[in-house]
């Protein structure tokens, strides 16, 4: 079993588990939308992008990220993740629970791709 601030769950549990590496799982839930839980930085922004372009590729699948479990990402990782927006969907990637420090950084950088909410 993996833990990081003892938030990661098993990584055996492969239900709705679209990737995993040392740093973070990301996970499909019911609704369409996708959790990130641990850190995203310049080791795993790139496949982390792949991972959500090949999931919101798929019919009935949304753009919402849930970042509450997300400990730390970088701006190659914030890149990652904006280029989303334009590939092909068009529209922000919506962010929820987004904490402070987060939302500050993305209210800095004023990015048309991020919808906090």
């Amino acid at each position: 079993m993996m833990t990081v601030n003892g938030s990661f769950e098993s990584a055996l549990n492969k239900k709705n588990l679209l990737y995993l590496d040392k740093q973070l799982v990301v996970r499909a839930s019911d609704d369409g939308s996708v959790r990130l839980i641990g850190q995203i930085d310049l080791t795993n922004g790139d496949a982390i992008a792949d991972t959500l372009h090949r999931e919101w590729a798929r019919p009935g699948t949304g753009t919402v990220v849930d970042v509450a479990e997300l400990q730390f990402i970088d701006l190659y990782g914030l890149r990652a993740l904006a280029l989303l927006s334009d590939i092909p969907l068009g529209r922000p990637i919506r962010l929820h629970n987004v904490k402070p420090g987060l939302h500050k950084v993305l209210s800095l950088l004023d990015w048309p791709a991020f919808a906090i909410g």
